[in-house]
């Protein structure tokens, strides 16, 4: 039977994953790794294997909760300060609607939102085999916005979505070299999604003439799971293998319009909507080696399946006015290298780089993800100020490729009525985090 204390300290846990809820921003896909400070300071190699040291990598691997000695409570803050500057923006009606100019802002700026991600996590010994866990985090989320009087406004204003995953966990040490790991995760997500129409094609009207804009707004529960295995074949050297399923979503809420004039309003009342959305399952790989009691390398690859995120499709009450936008997203690999040096008992410094593959393909990129493939550049440090409080610290500049979007619109497929758009964004993405371990 669970003792007193051990639910006092689930209990306390639990409100902090709450505090965890994610303020979020743009990554890469919709997918938010920053989920642990001591592990970003490696560019998050080696958390599958337990690299990091502490609590937070049950996030990436359950069976890593295994190697926490005693009990632990990690909280992590980490500022994500993306940039997306769109340059060079071009919108034009389709050539059978006449292929007018469309008018509004082509100074947009940047569209990326600075957010701050954070997370806690609390383990709890049962004895030296057997560990009980519970974790707050936000996994997925983005928030990209143009403003209403951007010229791309057809095809996207505001895209918001935000997670928030509540995982209890469990580990077991089978040998003194094995150490098994699962998880539950319970999920909530909310979206918001904005865009214009131009209602005057459905009305004969001069194109550009009545712009009606739609803000559609959803949300619901999802269930998934986590699983993981740790392996020490040697002293100082772990393997770690882990999965991460999907959770699918079905996404209801409301569509509201603004824009028409009252004696047309009833043509457009507020009505239900339904989206379905299902997060990538995910399965990492990482390897942990001391070369010295002072030094450490370390690895991971992670492959993500985002091959199963094919389109954007709202369901609306009125089936006319159902919207659908393509993806067509491809799977994607992140794959990191890093180290570890101890300078004193109290002190250790990190570094390390990544490869992280965006799964979308030049001819789908939408104004709503426009991502590219990035190269991560980190360095980190812990310092171990009592017995029982160690705090950590990384920075990361994330350089993200060059993109652009180049949607065309001929009156029939997803983009009817959208019109052709042409943007160019430079991207890169900054990331300060900041984290507190206390064990006891």
């Amino acid at each position: 039977m669970i003792r007193n204390s051990l639910k006092a300290h689930l209990l306390a846990a639990a409100a902090l994953a709450a505090l965890a809820a994610p303020v979020t921003a743009h990554a890469a896909g919709y997918g938010l790794k920053e989920q642990s400070v001591s592990g970003q300071g490696t560019s998050f190699a080696g958390v599958t294997a337990g690299g990091n040291g502490d609590a937070s990598a049950m996030f990436f691997n359950p069976a890593a909760m295994g190697l926490v000695q005693g009990n632990q409570f990690v909280q992590t803050f980490t500022g994500v300060l993306p940039s997306s500057e769109a340059e060079s923006v071009t919108a034009t009606r389709a050539r059978r609607a006449g292929g007018s100019t469309i008018a509004g802002r082509t100074d947009v700026g940047d569209a990326a939102n600075d957010a701050l991600v954070p997370s806690g996590y609390f383990v709890y010994s049962v004895n030296d085999d057997l560990k009980l866990g519970v974790s707050g985090n936000g996994p997925w989320g983005l928030v990209t916005d143009y403003g209403y009087g951007w010229a791309g406004r057809y095809h996207g204003i505001r895209s918001d979505l935000r997670t928030y995953n509540f995982a209890p966990t469990v580990s077991y040490r089978v040998t003194p070299q094995l150490i098994l790991g699962a998880g539950l995760q319970i999920q909530y997500a909310k979206a918001k999604l904005s865009q214009a129409s131009d209602f005057a094609l459905r009305r004969g009207l001069t194109p550009g003439s009545l712009d009606v804009t739609s803000d559609m707004v959803g949300d619901d529960w999802g269930f998934g799971a986590t699983a993981g295995v740790l392996f020490e074949p040697m002293k100082g050297t772990r393997l770690g293998l882990s999965y991460r399923s999907a959770v699918k979503h079905t996404l209801k809420g409301t569509v509201t319009f603004d824009g028409l004039p009252a004696a047309l309003r009833p043509a457009l009342p507020s009505q239900g909507i339904s989206a379905d959305m299902t997060t990538p399952d995910i399965v990492s790989l990482g390897a942990y080696h001391e070369v010295s009691d002072r030094w450490s390398v370390m690895a991971d690859v992670q492959w993500t399946n985002w091959s199963k995120f094919k389109e954007l499709r709202v369901n609306v009450a009125n089936p006319a006015l159902t919207t659908v936008t393509e993806e067509n997203w491809k799977d994607a690999w992140f794959l990191s290298l890093g180290t570890a040096y101890k300078v004193t008992d109290a002190l250790t410094l990190r570094t390390g780089v990544a490869y992280d593959q965006s799964p979308i393909p030049d001819e789908y990129r939408t104004p709503r993800i426009p991502d590219a493939d990035r190269l991560w550049v980190s360095v980190g440090a812990g310092y171990k100020v009592t017995e029982w409080l160690q705090l950590d610290a990384a920075y990361s500049h994330i350089f993200v490729q060059n993109s652009s979007v180049n949607l065309t619109d001929d009156l029939t497929g997803p983009n009817a009525g959208r019109g052709n758009l042409s943007v160019n964004y430079k991207n890169h993405v900054d990331l300060i985090g900041l984290q507190a371990r206390i064990s006891f």
